[in-house]
């Protein structure tokens, strides 16, 4: 099978904007929350890659890992992940577990009194910061951010909170707080975050290293020709600037937001040509 661009499938979110739009993903409407930028059920690819726009804060949410998706909800894997902020405003915040560590009944009485959110670690961010969160981590993505994730190819949330928000009709969605409670790190969270604007690593900058996938960012200057890594399967996304992929059949164009993927079984060396200065993220799982 020959390198690929893959064709995005976007998904409307009652959080979602507009900013997609900048990514080269072209849609009706005003809140389009993902683009899941590869396929599913493909030999070989074990990663889910998606562009985020969080035009209003996500639920507050868990998932679970492999052995209690594989035990409780007939599912392969559970779902670890990584984020990369693109885009987001002097404000804006992740959430990333809980300031100090919590117990069950106390929890469950901050739920009941709707004061949840007093016991969360808000975590500030910036463009270019880059964040791992393990399977049982609480979490949520905060308003006005656009971020790339990677992550398991599952789409396994368990709900915990929803800031009382309601859809279009008044009515709330679905939580799921006893599942939540069964997988997630009742302990206090501290992210490590690393920054990929703060450097330019022409040989790459290694940004997480799971059992899941492995994520490596480039950057490179206009006219530089590279060799992709040899690693496949291999997901490539452009997260600035323009490039030619070139390879012994052909050759892929992509812009900002696109994402190309090296299968398993190509065996053959796949080159980027730099028309502009570019940012790229290589992942393999």
């Amino acid at each position: 099978m020959l390198p690929y661009k893959t064709q995005p499938v976007l998904k409307e979110r009652i959080w979602g904007g507009r900013r997609l739009l900048h990514y080269h993903k072209f849609f009706e409407g005003c809140r389009m929350g993902e683009s899941w930028e590869t396929p599913l059920g493909e030999q070989g690819i074990r990663v889910l890659v998606k562009l985020l726009d969080s035009d209003d804060v996500l639920s507050l949410q868990v998932h679970p890992d492999d052995a209690y998706a594989q035990k409780h909800e007939k599912q392969m894997n559970g779902k670890s992940e990584m984020w990369v902020i693109l885009e987001c405003s002097e404000d804006s915040f992740v959430i990333h577990g809980f300031a100090k560590p919590v117990h069950r009944e106390e929890l469950l009485m901050h739920i009941e009194k709707n004061t949840l959110e007093s016991i969360l670690n808000y975590v500030k961010v910036r463009k270019g910061d880059c964040i791992y969160i393990p399977a049982g981590t609480v979490h949520t993505l905060g308003k006005g951010i656009v971020a790339y994730e990677v992550q398991q190819p599952s789409d396994l949330t368990y709900r915990l909170y929803d800031w009382g928000r309601t859809d279009g009709n008044g009515k709330a969605r679905e939580l799921h707080v006893e599942k939540a409670l069964e997988v997630m790190d009742f302990g206090a969270s501290q992210p490590e975050i690393r920054n990929i604007f703060d450097m330019k690593p022409q040989k790459g900058l290694n940004l997480i290293t799971c059992p899941y996938f492995c994520v490596t960012y480039y950057a490179y200057d206009a006219g530089a020709r590279v060799e992709m890594q040899k690693a496949r399967p291999l997901i490539w996304s452009l997260l600035e600037g323009s490039a030619a992929i070139l390879f012994d059949e052909g050759i892929i164009h992509a812009v900002k937001g696109d994402t190309v993927v090296i299968p398993h079984d190509y065996g053959k060396s796949v080159h980027i040509d730099c028309q502009q200065d570019i940012k790229c993220i290589e992942s393999i799982a």
